[in-house]
């Protein structure tokens, strides 16, 4: 009993500043649509969270619009350059405010000369330097590749497929279904499975609502357990004040009812939600990440759409004449009339869990793929898979692995052989691939004018990121540490209320009342007051 009220006090008071950042921002990620037009500005976070050389995945790529006009896009949105990358202009006029609306997954010129670019809030149209938001036939807005064949566009969010076709008086649109796999099982991933346990999307808006619940219970719990630690001494401090410590006794009683009853009420809750948050990061990820088992009936993982959450991007293949997707399970074939199973690409490049961030087709039948496993050169018809930087052929990885390679790329540019080519380190930032070409330096207006979305911060505040101003290299093994200290708060106190109750129950004094025979007045009435 001792050593878990020592526990259970010591490390709640310990670790009841960072469950109530775990809470807080566990909200702001269960309703980025809500939060996404709130702004940090980045001169207020610490050193790492600043944008410093094109780091944490400012720029994913870059179109040319005309002849010496550069698009270049990622976190920072849409900004207008020269080819050389000197000078730079704000390029978002017409997208929904705040810069998570306005992260930018593709832009792409037609032949028509129309420019897209597609967002987090939906897919727009470039007029006199103003973009116009395009209607499409699916619910979700956020955009996660687009590719062009001919006058149709072809754009996939995380869910759906769309094409959009050009005509005369405009765009028409039209989603197109696309067909199970050849090799399609209806399981799911255990990071996945987790994920959506963890995030209460398993059960949709309900369970969403429930695990907010949850986190204010948190915030409730950390509270009231801070009360209780500091109220004997505030108390013994107003021991000469005898109203202020008749006040203060009292709210130490609330808050030792209320800290109990919740705590006892959500505790089983509280450890499934702090268990499958230890597994959605490294180092307890990597023995998971590519397990998979049959999906849960009546819930979102059951999803009536093959591909539900699964699509992250599309190229068109000008040699093999169909198109690949880019999906969470993998790279898959489609012919192109979407009629057919989609087929599942043998001898893949790596991609990390954390998703594709490069798909690029720089001549016919090649691809340039990135992601946090490293940056990749891919011949699908020669089953071919090259490391990008030393040309040296990679083996897929198979059994248990690290999902994240020596350079996590965040994006990639190429400009012309003369003007240089790029890759975007998400640490590092910007590194020159052309022996002679210098990479640009990132101007102090693009920092000043790209905050860091709310919702960005709540993501490194949850995963622990955050912290690494403090541990170092070390803050990977916050995750772990942090549950773990949960879960000891957690189920000590859980202990703790359990004891407590069995020795109410044994000396309930209702109990003894009804093994003591009451006394009767000299009427023969039964005396039945109160004793």
């Amino acid at each position: 009993m001792k050593t878990f009220k020592f526990l259970h006090r010591w490390l709640g008071v310990i670790a009841a500043i960072f469950i109530l950042l775990f809470a807080l921002s566990g909200i702001v990620l269960n309703h980025r649509s809500f939060f996404s037009p709130v702004d940090i500005n980045r001169n207020y976070l610490p050193q790492p969270h600043r944008y410093h050389n094109w780091n944490l995945s400012a720029v994913k790529s870059a179109t040319f619009i005309g002849n010496d006009s550069l698009l270049v896009y990622g976190n920072i949105g849409l900004w207008l350059t020269d080819s050389l990358m000197q000078d730079y202009t704000p390029y978002y006029a017409g997208i929904r405010r705040g810069a998570d609306n306005r992260r930018t997954a593709s832009v792409v010129k037609t032949p028509s000369g129309n420019i897209l670019a597609g967002t987090m809030s939906g897919l727009y149209l470039l007029k006199n330097h103003h973009w116009y938001p395009l209607r499409l036939p699916v619910q979700e807005k956020r955009i996660t590749g687009i590719t062009v064949t001919g006058n149709k566009i072809w754009i996939t969010t995380r869910s759906s497929l769309v094409m959009l076709k050009e005509e005369d008086t405009g765009f028409s649109s039209v989603e197109v279904p696309l067909p199970h796999p050849a090799d399609f099982k209806r399981e799911t991933s255990l990071f996945r499975a987790l994920w959506v346990i963890h995030s209460g999307k398993i059960l949709g808006l309900p369970g969403k609502l429930l695990v907010d619940f949850l986190g204010l219970v948190m915030i409730v719990l950390s509270i009231t357990g801070i009360v209780w630690f500091v109220a004997p001494d505030m108390m013994k401090a107003l021991k000469k004040k005898v109203t202020a410590r008749k006040r203060m006794a009292r709210v130490n009683r609330f808050s030792l009812k209320w800290h109990n009853k919740l705590g006892i009420w959500t505790l089983t809750f509280l450890i499934i939600l702090t268990v499958t948050g230890m597994f959605l990061r490294p180092p307890l990820l990597i023995p998971i990440v590519r397990s998979t088992f049959p999906a849960v009936k009546y819930t979102i993982l059951d999803h009536p759409n093959p591909w539900y959450d699964k699509l992250r991007d599309i190229q068109f293949d000008r040699l093999s004449k169909n198109f690949i997707l880019s999906t969470s399970e993998g790279f898959y074939f489609a012919e192109p009339t979407f009629t057919d199973s989609l087929r599942r690409i043998p001898h893949q490049p790596p991609i990390s869990v954390m998703g594709i961030n490069v798909f690029e087709q720089p001549e016919d039948g090649v691809f340039i793929t990135g992601s946090f496993s490293g940056i990749h050169r891919w011949v699908p018809s020669a089953m071919q898979v090259n490391d990008f930087i030393t040309g040296m052929p990679v083996t897929p990885a198979r059994g248990m692995a690290n999902p994240f390679g020596s350079i996590p790329v965040a994006g990639y540019i190429n400009v012309g052989e003369e003007k240089g080519e790029f890759l975007f380190d998400y640490n590092a930032g910007i590194v020159s691939l052309t022996k002679d070409a210098s990479a640009p330096a990132m101007p102090e207006n693009v920092k000043q004018k790209s905050p860091m979305p709310l919702w960005n911060l709540a993501l490194e505040v949850h995963t622990g990121r955050f912290y690494s101003f403090i541990f170092g290299r070390y803050y990977i093994l916050f995750i772990p540490l942090a549950g773990l200290t949960i879960l000891i708060i957690l189920i000590s106190g859980g202990f703790l209320w359990w004891k407590n109750y069995r020795r109410k129950k044994r000396n309930c004094p209702m109990e003894k009342i009804s093994s003591t025979k009451l006394p009767e007045q000299k009427n023969g009435r039964r005396n039945i007051t109160n004793p």
